[in-house]
């Protein structure tokens, strides 16, 4: 059964998605109820399973790493594809792991340092799977753009990009210390962090500052079960005749006023743009393919979908600071 939220539970929901760490009392003022109504109100999102937890999004790029990815067709074969999923989360370099039924059936995002590392991570993947995997494809990232969740509470946003510049930052240990902090619970108070690392409270917020500051940390959110709100999430993958740079950017603009595409990601690969949506049924789905395909007819070549079933982001995420 899907989990019904009322004005403000939508507003609180859209605001600790957009920063974990806002203060109750900034919250409470936004949504004009008390500290302790809004206290209340995030544990029973907490309890009711909307709220799966708190955490951050780190760009793995500016600590000089690079992305791969890698999509595939899997044979109807459970017990197989079980030992692949629990096979592919227990490497710390997979940053995304979708499960899905239709264009393919499994996309992998990993982050590596050389074209090597995955030349022989990808070797040893379709070796040891090789009665399961029927088909694959891989691409190279070139950004993702996101934007607020406006499905929840509309409002006008800007998209955001990530993962478009490699540098070469090395994390200090109390930084990576941090960091595990904060993936771990996005909303852990700065004093508990300071206690548990056994550093002062000014050098933790110091460093907080700097890792936002140098874009590591790129925001805290709340982890949200879509599902439990009655929300599908859809990959879509585009093919253009000629993206060219004005094609670009008025997609760009189109997709912002769509809000249940929440992402778009570029990337070097057999399609051109992948859009990430999540709307309520597959009805809904296709109308916003309808008008999209519509408002460029003149370039949209060909439309593959997949359905995402699973989705892990850092699965192995007790090792990635390791």
């Amino acid at each position: 059964m899907n989990v019904f939220l009322d004005k403000i539970d939508r507003k609180i929901l859209f605001e600790l998605d957009r920063n974990a760490r806002i203060a109750d009392t900034t919250l409470a003022k936004m949504v004009g109820r008390s500290k302790e109504s809004v206290r209340y109100r995030i544990t029973q999102l907490q309890l009711r399973g909307v709220i799966l937890g708190f955490t951050l999004w780190i760009d793995p790029t500016k600590l000089g790493f690079s992305s791969a990815k890698i999509y595939l067709s899997l044979a109807n074969k459970p017990e197989l594809r079980k030992k692949f999923i629990e096979y592919v989360t227990q490497d710390k370099r997979l940053f995304w792991l979708g499960i899905a039924e239709g264009a393919w059936n499994a996309g992998l995002t990993y982050f590596v340092q050389t074209n090597r590392e995955f030349f022989e991570l990808k070797n040893e993947l379709f070796s040891r799977f090789k009665d399961l995997i029927l088909e694959s494809r891989t691409a190279v990232l070139v950004n993702v753009n996101i934007h607020d969740k406006t499905f929840l509470v509309p409002q006008e946003v800007s998209w955001k990009t990530m993962f478009e510049g490699r540098e070469e930052y090395v994390l200090e240990e109390i930084e990576q210390e941090i960091l595990r902090e904060l993936f771990q619970d996005g909303r852990v108070s700065v004093v508990e962090m300071a206690r548990r690392i056994g550093v002062s409270v000014d050098v933790v917020r110091h460093r907080m500052k700097r890792l936002e500051e140098k874009r590591i940390i790129l925001k805290y959110t709340a982890r949200i079960d879509v599902n439990a709100l009655g929300y599908e999430f859809y990959k879509t993958f585009l093919y253009f005749r000629n993206l060219t740079k004005q094609d670009e950017q008025r997609l760009m603009q189109y997709t912002l006023q769509e809000p249940n595409i929440i992402h778009l990601v570029k990337q070097i690969s057999p399609w051109d743009v992948e859009l990430e949506i999540m709307c309520e049924n597959y009805v809904d789905y296709n109308k916003i393919i309808e008008r999209l395909t519509r408002e460029f007819s003149g370039v949209i070549m060909k439309v593959e979908t997949a359905i995402i079933s699973e989705d892990y982001v850092f699965p192995a995420q007790k090792m990635i600071f390791e």
